[in-house]
């Protein structure tokens, strides 16, 4: 048993791979070392008044909302002559003894709190220490600082890495906020009604914020119903908002707050006139994907990796082990007491090929039911991917002896990895044939057996299957007439974003919408929060600006094969990589929810239904949702709906309702 958790744990070490843990590279000056602190951060700026009494016992409880984020210290600034403070809650990484936060450049004129890491961080400081900066720390974060000092907030245009931070010039008495290009940090912010801003790594912080607007965002209730998630700006608060990945708020006293974006995620604009073979792309691929495990192996803690036999967390597990050939490290996967949710056997064989201390984390129902209420609550806001569950099981078990883990988040969104991007892919030119929509919109009318999910994807012209995946339709019977309009704000927001990614033709429309909403907005927040719980950091090798735009310039035919996705990657992993493993299926990492809801959750989900009937009764038609529950007990799979009215119910606390 794993101590203190309950859960059964199975190890495998390589005889060639000693047990003692070593934590950097065999040559940690070939790696670099970074200082590092994933923290939380927070702070409010006045335009034009001192902080009040209150502000202070804000800032006091805001501190306290975010310690899970930052167990090993705390610190906060007042500046702005008493008209702004800023705080850091600090998980420490690299420089341990060093770099804690706020930090400033060198005559205390520039100020920064900074939650992520700038993976860049050596590059940068050498850079700047020639031109004649001097810096304080090893922190990565002071990088920043320097850079501010050169280049204003065009500085984002030179970082790479995920990050969400803070930066007060007390020169223009302007405060600087912004967000990570693919979203992995998160950043909340509050306009404050006279004038200036709160802002706060987490929702939970600015909830206690004195004056802030609780009145529920209709809109964001209904975007929630749609996605199982609310995408940003919105949150379920009228008065809370949340920064776009890519987006930046530069503020002077007297100004309104306005998010503005830095950097655009567009599909479809890059495409190589006369693109590399692919046999080229392939190796590119690896050199570079290889190339950005390095920057993220960067560490002064133990460092570990997920590993599900899948191609993604294979192919990062395969670089690391190229990178440290005969260095210890660890790999921890998740499995499921069903054999048919069960990943294990294929994450073994590729830890006993590569050598890895192989850490297996078998989920047990009562213990994830134990912590679904905490973990719900956690969010925030409205948040129902019930793989929250086993991916914070993993976090914590991972948590044991690994600080940093590296994952395989990215390489579905841009590698071409979901079924909706290429299960047709063999008939998509078909579907273009003049009259073929018509033809099988007709045969689809009149059968409804083996071949209707084709039949429907060569009835759908390209806005069609786009728009497919926002069931509008089911979202608009969920409400009352009278909350309509509200909700309809918000579908009418993601309308605009489908419209946008309309431009493009099937399926690099589909896979642009997946890139900016879905996985910013539901991976990397559920990632995000469960892993800061757990006090664990976790970075992304596929989410490196290089990889990405080399990959945006490639045909998307490189990505697609056979009724497969995921052929460039494939086709790019090492010899070694196991056949089977290579061309296996993406494997989904959700728990048995549907079982649970006419089981153990059963009489819970009643409860949840009857806090969404007293809370939002006048804004939402609850008698859909009750036969939804009894339909699903008699044997229908409502488990997805359901599961949102349940997270939904857990986050009403507080709300003022419409």
């Amino acid at each position: 048993m794993l101590p203190g958790t309950g859960r059964q744990a199975r190890r495998w070490r390589n005889s060639n791979v000693g047990s003692s843990t070593r934590y950097e590279a065999e040559d940690p000056a070939r790696y670099g070392v970074v200082g590092v602190a994933m923290c939380g951060i927070y702070g409010i700026f006045r335009s034009a008044t001192r902080l009040s009494g209150a502000d202070v016992e804000w800032l006091d409880s805001a501190r306290r909302a975010l310690r899970h984020r930052g167990p090993d210290g705390h610190r906060r600034s007042m500046l702005l002559k008493d008209r702004c403070e800023v705080g850091h809650n600090r998980l420490s990484i690299i420089d341990l003894e060093g770099g804690a936060q706020p930090l400033s450049n060198e005559d205390g004129t520039v100020w920064i709190v900074c939650n992520g890491e700038i993976y860049n961080y050596i590059e940068l400081r050498q850079g700047l220490m020639a031109r004649g900066h001097r810096f304080a720390s090893q922190s990565d974060s002071e990088v920043l600082v320097h850079l501010y000092e050169e280049k204003g907030p065009a500085l984002l245009e030179d970082v790479e890495g995920m990050f969400a931070f803070a930066i007060v010039d007390t020169r223009n008495e302007s405060i600087f906020l912004a967000r990570d290009r693919f979203g992995e940090k998160p950043l909340y912010w509050s306009e404050l009604e006279s004038g200036g801003i709160a802002f706060a790594s987490e929702m939970k912080a600015l909830q206690e914020l004195p004056g802030v607007d609780r009145r529920l965002d209709v809109g964001a209730v209904a975007q929630f119903l749609a996605l199982r998630y609310i995408p940003a700006p919105r949150t379920h608060w009228q008065g809370i908002r949340k920064l776009r990945a890519g987006e930046q708020i530069v503020l002077r006293a007297g100004d309104r707050v306005e998010a503005t974006s830095y950097w655009r995620l567009r599909f479809g604009e890059q495409i190589m006139e006369s693109p590399m073979p692919m046999e080229e792309a392939q190796r590119e691929l690896w050199k570079r994907l290889v190339a950005s495990v390095r920057l993220r192996l960067r560490s002064d803690v133990p460092v570990g990796a997920f590993l599900s036999g899948g191609i993604d967390s294979t192919a990062v597990a395969y670089a690391t082990r190229e990178l440290m050939p005969s260095t210890n490290f660890r790999t921890f996967c998740g499995t499921f007491e069903d054999s048919n949710l069960n990943e294990g056997p294929y994450a073994r064989r590729i830890a006993e090929r590569l050598g890895t201390e192989h850490e297996e984390i078998r989920f047990a129902t009562p213990e994830l039911l134990e912590n679904l209420e905490g973990l719900v609550r956690h969010f925030d806001e409205p948040f129902a991917d019930a793989s929250m569950l086993p991916t914070f099981a993993v976090c914590r078990a991972a948590r044991r002896n690994c600080t940093v883990m590296l994952s395989g988040d990215g390489g579905d969104e841009f590698l071409g990895g979901y079924r909706e991007f290429f299960r047709y892919q063999g008939w998509n030119g078909v579907r273009k044939i003049p009259g073929v929509n018509s033809l099988a919109q007709a045969a689809r009318s009149i059968w409804e057996g083996r071949g209707a999910g084709l039949l429907g994807f060569l009835s759908s012209n390209d806005e069609a299957l786009l728009r497919a995946s926002i069931p509008e339709r089911f979202v608009e019977s969920r409400f009352r007439e009278n909350a309509w309009p509200a909700a309809e704000s918000g579908l009418q927001e993601m309308a605009a974003l489908r419209d946008e990614h309309a431009r493009l033709p099937y399926p690099l429309s589909m896979m642009e919408s997946t890139a900016t909403s879905y996985l910013p907005e539901q991976i990397l927040v559920k990632v995000d929060r469960t892993s800061m719980m757990s006090a664990l950091e976790c970075r992304a090798p596929f989410l490196d600006r290089g990889l990405v735009e080399f990959l945006l310039g490639l045909p998307v035919s490189y990505h697609f094969a056979r009724g497969q996705g995921k052929l460039l990657l494939r086709n790019a992993l090492p010899a070694g990589v196991p056949e089977d493993i290579r061309r296996r299926e993406k494997q989904g990492f959700t728990p048995p929810l549907a079982a649970w809801m006419r089981t153990s959750l059963k009489e819970k989900m009643r409860g949840s239904l009857e806090i969404c009937r007293q809370q939002l009764g006048k804004v939402l038609k609850m008698e859909s949702a009750d036969q939804k529950l009894e339909e699903h007990c008699a044997g229908a799979d409502h488990s997805d709906e359901l599961f949102r009215y349940f997270a939904l119910s857990r986050t009403l606390e507080g709300t003022v309702p419409a």
